[in-house]
């Protein structure tokens, strides 16, 4: 329904229509509900689709298909069944409580190739395919479209064949404002958000339950950012993010109360090829890796050689994670300036609670890793205190951690049986297991959290099978940000190799000693070998 408003000052005159407190009514018919309007020149519009029965100014109807074809500001609302909206012009369009269910074969809402759309939520609408759906998602963008969700209400979608969102080349998304997206299904082939150039939440809710799932909760070939606001992530089969670029958790300097983020899989609870945690309450429950850098795509091989960098990076942020596997691993680096992470992963002897190809630098932050004794070595550097507990932890033991002065560092029930717990802190601290303070050692090169067997390979600087360094290279003047991660540079926060209270290097046995005598020591029982072999064989000879 469409009226021409012309408006002289603060009068105006209306045609056609007369407009009364629940709507708009003419001779006997309410035609429409009250509508945010778009003002073109002097004209008014006042635009509902919900009822499909007509068409008005800027879309048309053909079938069950109805078309916006024009800029505007348009409402959907009322309760729907078989229907498809395509949304071919750039404009906004309000879901008011619109409930739209297919049970054929058709897409509920497609926005066509780069147009751009915002999605403006009031009320609680729905949305739900069929079984029979084109496998194109229940919100359905075309090449180089992008979406907005913003507002105060909620958006429901059910899928019951593919993406709840989904999108071809250029695609991207952004929710923010208050939206708040459920995505709910028990389908076994259904995933969440899939968007090729980038996906960004901001103090919005996200929360898909979708159990059985195969597909990711959130998954893009670009960026991913969660800035602010609740996110849970019950993934089933699927990983709860997946980005082939980098992802962003938090924001630099935010408070850890402004982003909660919670991800249930049986599969891995974040693969990025670059992730960067700035703020946040962050819980990881995986069946495998918890958190993995790894290359994605064509672009990159799996161990991130040539232009593709994988790490992982802490700033700040709260996690507690479990996992199945590998805790953290990284294909690249892993570096930790702030925050408290707390992992306890997989006990066997394949896995570890930290785990990187690369270097692992810890500079700040405190860090609770556990896991199984066997733990391979490490390339890196920590300025901070570095302890090692080995002994018997069972799931539900209560850990404790304090400075000498007794003031709480962190205070956890554990999460699963270990064996072994690593411990990092910036001053010295206390650990007590069930209230019992339990003996701490220095962790030896074999006990350091990350990096497989410690004996050459991708975690051996020197070995000729190590991955061209290229950014990765530790001598390397390109190095992303090495200049505060050089362990000979001058400017390495905190970091004086000449200082008394440089951490001892550890040796083999576990106990600090100095390398250089233990190097001596097997350098002369070596040339005594060599020596009784020659003797040995002249020996031979003169027989």
């Amino acid at each position: 329904c469409w009226w021409p408003t012309f408006k002289n000052n603060s009068r105006e005159t209306k045609y056609r229509a007369v407009r009364s407190n629940n709507g708009w009514y003419e001779r006997g018919k309410w035609l429409c509900s009250r509508t945010r309007t778009l003002s073109i020149g002097l004209e008014q519009h006042c635009r509902d689709l919900s009822s499909f029965e007509t068409a008005g100014s800027g879309y048309a109807i053909s079938g069950n298909a109805v078309t916006i074809n024009s800029e505007g500001t348009y409402e959907l609302s009322g309760v729907n069944n078989n229907k498809k909206i395509i949304i071919s012009s750039s404009c906004t369009v309000n879901l008011n409580s619109f409930t739209l269910i297919n049970t054929d074969t058709l897409t509920p809402i497609l926005i066509s190739a780069n147009k751009v759309v915002e999605f403006v939520l009031s009320g609680e609408s729905t949305l739900k395919d069929s079984s029979t759906n084109e496998n194109e998602g229940v919100i359905y963008l075309q090449n180089g479209a992008s979406l907005t969700i913003s507002g105060t209400g909620t958006l429901n979608i059910n899928p019951t064949t593919y993406m709840a969102i989904n999108g071809t080349q250029g695609t991207s998304l952004i929710v923010n404002d208050g939206a708040n997206i459920r995505v709910q299904s028990e389908s076994t082939t259904v995933g969440g958000i899939y968007l090729r150039n980038g996906i960004t939440f901001n103090n919005a809710v996200y929360i898909y339950d979708c159990p059985n799932g195969k597909n990711h909760s959130i998954d893009s070939e670009g960026t991913i950012k969660l800035i602010k606001g609740k996110y849970s992530l019950n993934s089933g089969n699927g990983k709860g993010i997946q980005s082939e670029k980098d992802l962003y958790i938090g924001e630099e300097g935010g408070n850890d109360d402004d982003l909660l983020l919670s991800i249930i899989t049986t599969n891995e609870g974040i693969e990025a090829m670059g992730i960067t945690f700035y703020s946040g309450s962050i819980s990881i429950d995986a069946t495998e890796d918890g958190i993995n850098a790894a290359a994605q795509g064509t672009e990159c091989d799996a161990q991130c050689s040539g232009n593709c960098v994988c790490y992982i990076t802490f700033k700040g942020g709260k996690l507690n994670l479990t996992s199945g596997e590998d805790g953290i691993d990284s294909n690249g680096d892993i570096t930790i300036t702030g925050g408290q992470i707390i992992v306890f992963a997989s006990i066997t002897t394949e896995d570890q609670p930290i785990d990187q190809d690369g270097l692992l630098n810890i500079t700040g932050g405190a860090i609770i890793a556990a896991g199984t004794s066997s733990m391979g070595g490490v390339s890196g550097e920590t300025t901070q205190v570095a302890k090692v507990y080995t002994g018997t932890i069972n799931a539900g033991d209560k850990l404790e951690v304090t400075d000498t002065n007794g003031n709480k560092i962190i205070n956890i029930n554990t999460t699963k049986a270990a064996s072994y717990i690593y411990f990092n802190y910036k001053t010295s601290f206390i650990v007590k297991l069930n209230n019992v303070q339990v003996t701490l050692s220095e962790p030896s090169q074999g006990q350091q959290p990350g990096g497989g067997s410690g004996q050459g390979g991708m975690n051996d600087p020197n070995s000729s099978d190590r991955q061209p360094f290229g950014p990765n290279d530790p001598n390397s003047s390109d190095r992303p940000g090495f200049g505060p991660n050089d362990p000979n540079s001058s400017d390495r926060p905190g970091f004086d190799p000449n200082s008394s209270d440089r951490q001892p290097t550890p040796s083999m046995n576990g106990n600090p000693s100095d390398s250089t005598v233990g190097q001596e020591k097997d350098g002369g029982f070596e040339i005594l070998l060599k020596l009784s072999n020659i003797l040995i064989l002249l020996g031979l000879i003169l027989l």
